[in-house]
């Protein structure tokens, strides 16, 4: 595995703990709850920033918005150079696949994909899909168990890292 590009240490693990909470927080609220000076947060930000660590995106809650259709595909290509450009090209361009990644395992390509309705999935995004893959294979999301949870995993990295080293 490559070593990080940034190396946190307990404080900056901190500051992305609370920012991921709530990223409207304040530096001097933020100054105060870790009991250090605002200067040091807004340095220690910077620096996150410059290293690509620190994005600053907003959640969307897509339902809300007539979303109402999530699913991951899995696909093969196995049909040539030619079908492999074509798909990149056509999930690059889909604004509907939100999500694409090259695996190793059973699938060559996971994608998630979003649509309004089970109808337009199928035949908006689904059969221009078949062509230019020997093998699609869908999981509809019928209901989301846990969300993408940065906090969480924050906190184990920082109790793991940091109670490690105490122990020593």
């Amino acid at each position: 595995m490559k070593e990080p590009v940034f190396v946190p240490d307990e404080l900056d693990l901190m500051i992305l703990e609370y920012m991921a909470r709530d990223a409207s927080m304040q530096f001097k609220k933020l100054a105060e709850i870790l009991k250090v000076d605002q200067r040091t947060i807004a340095k220690r930000i910077s620096i996150m920033k410059e290293s690509g660590v620190f994005i600053h995106k907003v959640e969307l809650d897509w339902s809300r918005l007539g979303i109402g259709i999530s699913a991951y595909v899995g696909a093969e290509t196995g049909l040539g150079e030619e079908d492999v450009k074509k798909m990149h090209d056509y999930v690059r361009k889909e604004p509907r696949i939100i999500e694409a990644y090259s695996t190793i395992g059973d699938q060559e390509y996971f994608f998630k994909v979003m649509e309004t309705d089970l109808q337009s999935l199928r035949e908006e995004v689904m059969t221009r899909f078949e062509p230019i893959t020997a093998k699609l294979t869908s999981s509809i999301i019928s209901s989301q168990i846990k969300r993408q949870d940065d906090v969480a995993l924050l906190r184990f990295l920082r109790q793991r890292s940091f109670s490690q080293k105490t122990r020593r």
